[in-house]
């Protein structure tokens, strides 16, 4: 049988061309794109991450476990003083290992400096709140943070102060510092104001007046004191409030505030 040639492609030049059966037979070797299989990467070797195992821990446990710690450490603090504290006894209190305790913190100092950090946080947001209210006369304010910040001193006691500034200079020098720029300077700032518009009168030092507020609160208002004195905590800390702020009361003050007093109030706050 006598195979026929195709007549050559103008298309591909001068190519010879193949004979017809190997020209089909080549066509039908290559497969189609469509007949192509996806290329879904099943074959290749997938890379993993390590992930660590972190022992789980609830977050509120650990924060009740921390506030229970610093009650403790306070509490100790106010009995004993800082000095004389160790935090043996801390966690003995507490019915913890020595171990547990140091996890939270690594020593009475760092301790004693977060109980007074976070009481004078308190005082500040507290004052704060009481500078921007609008609707409180002067007289009412200052006798808002004489009160708020008396409970925060009476709280954290003159021992445990004068303790401090033996033994811990380093940290009182902050506490000092924080006092005087975030706390007592706002007292100051608002007692100028109520001199300025006539409801305090001018004629007396201001720094004076803040430094006798904070010696009276820290030296009344502790247990001892008011134990011999045969006074509550609310009757102390109402005499020395009188004392300071009715003191340095203008006429014009003295009447508004004296009128807003005159009542019989509620107490606000325990007897020791």
């Amino acid at each position: 049988m006598t195979l026929k040639l195709r007549p050559p492609n103008p298309a591909v030049g001068n190519k010879e061309a193949l004979p017809l059966n190997l020209a089909i037979k080549s066509r039908q070797e290559k497969p189609r794109l469509l007949d192509r299989k996806p290329d879904l990467g099943l074959n290749k070797t997938m890379k993993t991450r390590k992930v660590l195992k972190v022992p789980f821990q609830p977050a509120m446990e650990s924060d009740r476990t921390r506030a229970r710690i610093l009650e403790a450490a306070r509490n100790q603090f106010l009995q004993f003083g800082f000095t004389q504290t160790t935090m043996a006894e801390i966690a003995s209190s507490l019915g913890i290992s020595k171990a547990t305790l140091y996890k939270y913190f690594s020593g009475k100092e760092l301790l004693l400096r977060e109980i007074i950090f976070g009481l004078f946080g308190e005082m500040e947001a507290g004052v704060d709140a009481l500078i921007k209210d609008e609707k409180t006369d002067f007289a009412q304010k200052l006798r808002g943070i004489l009160s708020l910040i008396g409970l925060k001193l009476a709280g954290m006691g003159g021992l445990v102060t004068l303790d401090i500034q033996r033994n811990a200079p380093e940290l009182w020098k902050e506490v000092d510092e924080f006092r005087k720029v975030k706390i007592l300077s706002k007292i100051k700032g608002i007692i100028q104001e109520g001199v300025e518009t006539g409801v305090f009168r001018a004629d007396f030092d201001q720094d004076l007046l803040v430094l006798m507020y904070v010696s009276l609160i820290q030296s009344i208002m502790n247990p001892a004191t008011l134990v011999q004195y045969s006074l509550s905590f609310a009757e102390g800390f109402e005499m020395i409030i009188k004392i300071v702020l009715e003191g340095i009361l203008a006429e014009k003050g003295g009447t508004r505030y004296l009128s807003q007093t005159s009542q019989p109030r509620q107490r606000t706050f325990k007897e020791s």
